[in-house]
């Protein structure tokens, strides 16, 4: 329809700078007349040059991988790659054929918003020969790049602001498995670095919502009735569990203190003010973007292994009044 041949074409719509006016005006209105698309899929199996990264999600409900994935979306806008968007639980569980499926579009690389511990998926993505990036975990040996935030020291953290500020019985409410252990391995050992130790451990696998916070109180104090200070291992929950102190009439930090983990929008809005933990997962999910199109770029200096540092927002929930 344009009078110019299949080159021409494609070189029209991929470098218009490149083609004469008059040219480019008569492969455009094709285009506009045919409703021509680009398969960007058929485009990179034809070529090997793939323009897809596909980005595995644990789950879109926690706020932390939504900012994460935003960040992510935000350091690859302009460029020439397209982000594939999976959820699919967390990364340590998935399963090899999930990964499999992922084949037919030839992915340029790969992001998990976890780590990878099954053994099984380690060794085929390994075997890919692609640039894989997992956040968030802490480990010594990722499969390729990883950004962390450093769970250990934010437990760390928690766990001298505590002892500092006078508290005892100490009970901490959260994930316990893999990917949480390292900050109660953190929390624990700040305690012990003054001769204490968590007083009541209680695990929550799974989502954990407000609701799970406000619940969560109430068993806490049955288990442990002289609790001085309960630790979340999210700020939902930690909101949750000044809703359920405030229900029962109970000064927060005066009669129970609460802390959270993660510093959302609200932490520092509640009543009190809710001590937690920063992470910048924003940052976390920028920085990995911009890592990973360096490695697509062929830049061998791409650094493996970044971690984005934490702070204590040390606040009015645990933070005693001095006399």
């Amino acid at each position: 329809m344009a009078g110019v041949s299949p080159i021409t074409v494609s070189r029209a719509l991929r470098t218009p700078e490149k083609v004469k006016q008059a040219t480019l005006d008569r492969v455009l209105e094709a285009v506009a007349e045919t409703g021509y698309q680009i398969n960007s899929i058929a485009s990179s199996l034809r070529s090997g040059q793939s323009a897809f990264v596909t980005v595995f999600v644990a789950s879109l409900q926690n706020l932390h991988y939504a900012a994460a994935t935003q960040g992510l979306i935000d350091a690859f806008k302009g460029s020439r790659y397209h982000l594939m968007f999976a959820q699919t639980g967390y990364a340590e569980d998935i399963d090899v054929e999930l990964l499999r499926s992922m084949l037919p579009f030839r992915p340029a690389a790969v992001v998990f918003s976890g780590i990878v511990r099954n053994p099984v998926a380690v060794s085929f993505l390994k075997s890919l020969a692609i640039p894989v990036m997992e956040l968030w975990g802490e480990v010594p040996d990722p499969i390729d790049m990883l950004v962390m935030s450093p769970a250990r020291e934010g437990g760390r953290l928690i766990g001298e602001h505590l002892v500092a500020e006078g508290y005892r019985r100490i009970a901490y409410a959260g994930h316990t498995i893999s990917r949480s252990l390292p900050r109660i391995e953190g929390l624990r050992e700040a305690l012990a670095g003054h001769g204490q130790d968590l007083a009541l451990l209680l695990p929550m696998e799974g989502t954990t919502e407000m609701a799970d916070g406000i619940a969560v109180f109430d068993r806490i104090l049955e288990q442990l009735p002289d609790c001085d200070v309960m630790v979340f291992g999210t700020d939902v929950m930690a909101v949750g569990a000044l809703v359920r102190a405030q229900q029962r009439g109970m000064s927060v930090p005066d009669q129970i203190a609460i802390a959270g983990y993660g510093d959302l929008f609200f932490a520092a809005h509640t009543m009190p003010q809710l001590t937690t933990v920063h992470m910048a997962p924003y940052r976390i999910g920028e920085t990995a973007g911009k890592q990973l199109q360096r490695r697509l770029n062929g830049d061998p200096e791409a650094e493996r292994i970044i971690q984005v540092p934490l702070r204590l927002m040390a606040r009015g929930s645990t933070t005693r009044r001095k006399a």
